[in-house]
């Protein structure tokens, strides 16, 4: 195993994202058994939407999905802030973070190509920028990948053309992802390839709001890594495999707010060895 300048394999292969490279955290001395240093987010929109709470700190990224389509092509404008040591419970008590961890804008191109009538296969890349605290810790992005999409929907039509509804409606999903990140400072650029695989399972419950059903839709997940990273800090290999489990809750209709449907919400695990941790998810967790 190589060891690696650059700190990001370390929190890539736990499946995170980011990248423990700021020129500070070479100061900083790690307590042991984990890695702590302050993060610079330069794999921030590859994570999905969420509170992150790992090794007793709290992270939390919000990404807003824009896109717009045409002629069968998809262009997406995706905006991820990232807030270090910053809690929902904070917001409560009016206490707000004293600035944005990180800012990016990774625009990109899909095109899906439907395989059958529920199995899609989808092309992607990308480009852009992320703007962290501190000069250092900036960075350029690229990426490209293809993701495999295989939903069976919640209803199915008879020999009459009756719809009917099914039980349960779900999804499998295959993602193959290669990102790269060229950092704005001293500290040397960082990749990773990324293979994901997830399955959702999603059923309304007898529960109700209104005339909104609860829905709940578990699902289990895996990340393989092409390379175990090292981490520069505890000098540990990480594992290559990285798992979460966890479950999300929707409406049913949903419920819109300025025209917008709310997005679904969730709970989860991630098993990743010393920076295993709990995630509040928002919106699609995978």
């Amino acid at each position: 195993m190589k060891q690696r300048a650059g700190s990001a394999r370390a929190i890539l292969a736990l499946g995170l994202g980011l990248v423990l490279c700021s020129a500070q955290a070479g100061a900083q001395t790690a307590p042991p058994g984990a890695d702590r240093a302050f993060a610079s987010y330069a794999f921030a929109s590859e994570l999905g939407s969420g509170v992150y709470e790992i090794n007793g700190r709290a992270l939390q990224i919000y990404r807003l999905p824009f896109a717009f389509e045409r002629e069968g092509w998809r262009l997406t404008l995706p905006v991820t802030v990232g807030l270090l040591d910053f809690r929902s419970s904070d917001v409560i008590n009016l206490n707000l973070p004293q600035g944005i961890g990180s800012v990016s804008l990774v625009p990109g191109i899909e095109q899906d190509h439907a395989l059958t009538p529920d199995w899609w296969l989808t092309h992607f890349a990308k480009a852009g920028y992320t703007k962290a605290s501190g000069h250092a810790a900036d960075s350029v992005q690229f990426g490209l990948g293809v993701r495999s999409t295989w939903r069976r929907p919640g209803t199915r039509t008879d020999s009459q053309g009756t719809v009917l509804p099914r039980a349960v409606e779900y999804v499998l999903f295959n993602e193959l992802n290669l990102a790269v990140a060229d950092l704005r400072g001293p500290l040397p650029g960082d990749s990773f390839l990324r293979l994901r695989n997830a399955a959702q399972w999603d059923f309304a419950t007898p529960a109700h709001l209104g005339d909104r059903h609860l829905r709940i839709a578990p699902y289990l997940l895996l990340d393989v890594y092409v390379e175990a990273p090292t981490s520069p800090i505890t000098h540990r290999d990480a594992d290559r495999y990285q798992k979460e489990v966890g479950f999300s809750m929707s409406l049913d209709p949903r419920p819109t707010a300025l025209g917008i449907a709310l997005p679904a919400l969730g709970v989860s695990y991630r098993i990743a060895g010393d920076l295993s941790g709990w995630r509040l998810a928002i919106g699609a967790p995978f």
